[in-house]
């Protein structure tokens, strides 16, 4: 089984919601604020999954979509074997998205056509920076 990978974000709440929270760990329905926010966020991904469903349905179906939902990696031999099969790849992740610090503009360029990253990308800042505007050029 692997280690879940957690990433710190900030949630600004009006005082009465965080003093209604406070009540409800002190009342031992969960044991932390943390837990109480999780298992909320949770509950709603449960509630919309049927949204989620679909778009999983439509992205794994289709011609060239290199879709993963988890932490994916791609480095530069990894995109150099789609330039040597001259194929362009659509990139669909819920998850995490790490590209190589060996990977380059240029070679991004010339093996992904489409990038859409639902969570964290990590990569070159200038490759990320490349790939998180394809498609919004017009």
């Amino acid at each position: 089984m692997t280690e879940k990978q957690y990433e710190k974000i900030t949630v600004n709440l009006p005082a009465v919601d965080l003093g209604k929270i406070d009540y409800l760990v002190e009342q031992g329905f969960y044991n932390t604020r943390t837990e109480f926010i999780r298992t909320s966020i949770k509950s709603e991904i449960d509630k919309n999954s049927s949204a989620i469903d679909r778009v999983i349905q439509e992205e794994e179906g289709k011609e060239g979509t290199f879709f993963a939902i988890g932490v994916i990696s791609l480095n530069k031999s990894d995109l150099e074997r789609y330039v040597k099969q001259n194929k362009k790849i659509a990139l669909f992740v819920m998850g995490m998205c790490f590209i190589g610090k060996d990977v380059t503009v240029e070679l991004a360029a010339k093996t992904i056509k489409s990038f859409r990253v639902y969570g964290i990308k990590k990569g070159p800042k200038d490759v990320i920076e490349y790939l998180s505007n394809l498609g919004r050029e017009k």
